[in-house]
């Protein structure tokens, strides 16, 4: 059941990787075909085609085999040394993850904090961040959540994750973030010219989005680091009231997670704690900071 598990993150997310530039380069081309395929889909079904669902359904698991083929034939070709394994979040443990200036969606009175670590150059991300419009739409009022970078493609997505912060500032994160999807990521266009016309087009003020770029750097690297010291690596990853769900999932994982999430609240309620105090008092009071010693 844990590999199985391990397979699907694997297959969900983007990470981090130290192998060879080749593998690198077959890794990301067969992700990219895999983001095409998710696109093929969604197109058959609007127009109820369920012959060309069938084909595009296999074609999408030999890709999948191909993904997964890869990626352990780039862990062969790692140094034959043996570092120490990474250790990651625990599904049974709850984090405290704070709220910090990262951008927020939602209500501080909601009884569900999700936050996602992400970033603007991860296919599964893309992905991710409809699932959670959709959530957003489902909970309403009950779920808040708090947008946090985690660059793990550094040359394309570190100038994407400073500009949303720039922009976050200016209180115009969610307009440039979805600029940023649509005319940066889809568009493969990470050119420096295109993110400034973009942040220009989101409507932001230009001298003040430059010079906020310096700083910004060092808040995005803090809370890189305070995600490191919790083991994640990989994007999207996500924590719902501290407890942590890794990669693009069905948002059926999501709903069941925030469902029990939301019992534990509303007990809390009963038991005289303010929705407003709840994340603070229950989750950052208690969870943990850094991954529990071995």
């Amino acid at each position: 059941m844990r590999s199985s598990l391990a397979l699907l993150v694997v297959l969900t997310s983007c990470y981090r990787s130290a192998h060879d530039p080749e593998l690198d380069q077959r890794l990301a081309k067969i992700e990219a075909r895999l983001d095409a395929q998710d696109k093929a889909i969604a197109d058959a079904r609007s127009h109820s085609d369920s012959t060309e669902l069938s084909l595009l359904a296999r074609q999408i698991e030999d890709i999948k085999e191909q993904l997964a083929d890869a990626r352990v034939r780039a862990a062969q070709a790692a140094p034959t040394f043996a570092p120490p394994r990474r250790r990651t979040p625990d599904p049974a443990s709850v984090y405290a993850i704070p709220v910090g200036t990262s951008p927020v969606e939602g209500s501080p009175k909601a009884r569900v904090t999700m936050v996602m670590a992400f970033e603007f150059a991860c296919p599964y991300c893309r992905r991710a961040w409809d699932t959670v419009d959709d959530l957003e739409k489902k909970y309403g009022k009950d779920l808040r959540v708090v947008f946090k970078q985690l660059v793990v493609h550094p040359q394309n997505a570190t100038l994407m994750a400073n500009a949303s912060c720039a922009a976050n500032r200016q209180h115009r994160f969610r307009p440039l973030a979805e600029l940023l999807w649509t005319k940066a990521f889809d568009a493969r266009d990470y050119d420096p010219a295109n993110i400034e016309a973009i942040a220009t087009e989101a409507g932001l003020d230009m001298r003040q989005y430059k010079a906020d770029l310096a700083t910004c750097q060092q808040e995005i690297q803090a809370d890189q680091a305070m995600l490191n010291k919790l083991g994640v690596a990989a994007t999207p990853t996500f924590f719902i009231n501290g407890r942590v769900l890794q990669g693009a999932q069905p948002i059926e994982q999501f709903s069941t997670l925030i469902d029990e999430e939301l019992a534990k609240a509303k007990a809390a309620e009963k038991r005289g704690v303010a929705p407003e105090r709840y994340y603070d008092q229950e989750i950052l009071g208690k969870g943990l900071s850094e991954l529990a010693a071995p």
